[in-house]
């Protein structure tokens, strides 16, 4: 579960941004993670393809780069099987892979952030995630959106959080 914003009520309506128009590849191995994530991507008007591990999102991204489709954002969590979140976007970057990588971590160490943009990430978001946040920082990346300051309010659909 998510937490709530200090001051809010578990019954009071958190907004969601509704015009995220982007292909976002999801690299996360947990599953429940990757359903929480995909869903909330979805919702937002994103088209979501998944991951189960570093390797596995590594040779999607680059597939999608040769097909002249690429993707407008990667979501690495940086903890995974076959092949981790830091070796993966080490690799991206070397093969010229230039779209946008966030790091999704469960670390929220100060040190950690750097590690990940040392890897070649381009941004960093802890667990748990707030999902205003990560929709807004996906916005920031998305090449035609404009950026968080300039944007305009976003039409936006309620969702309730129970605690």
């Amino acid at each position: 579960m998510l937490p709530l914003p200090a001051k809010q009520s578990p019954t009071e309506c958190v907004r969601i941004p509704s015009q995220l128009s982007a292909r976002i590849l999801l690299c996360e191995d947990g599953q429940d993670n990757q359903r929480l994530l995909a869903s909330l991507l979805t919702r937002a008007g994103a088209e979501v393809v998944l991951a189960d591990n570093g390797q596995m999102g590594m040779e999607k991204a680059l597939a999608a780069q040769e097909t002249g489709q690429p993707f407008d954002v990667i979501l690495m969590d940086m903890q995974m099987p076959v092949l981790d979140g830091y070796l993966a976007t080490r690799s991206l970057r070397e093969k010229a892979y230039l779209g946008p990588i966030i790091a999704i971590t469960a670390y929220a160490l100060a040190g950690d952030r750097e590690e990940c943009l040392d890897a070649g990430c381009d941004d960093y978001i802890a667990k748990p995630i707030d999902q205003t946040t990560l929709l807004a920082m996906i916005a920031d990346y998305l090449p035609n959106a404009p950026k968080q300051a300039e944007r305009p309010p976003l039409e936006t659909e309620d969702l309730r959080r129970s605690t």
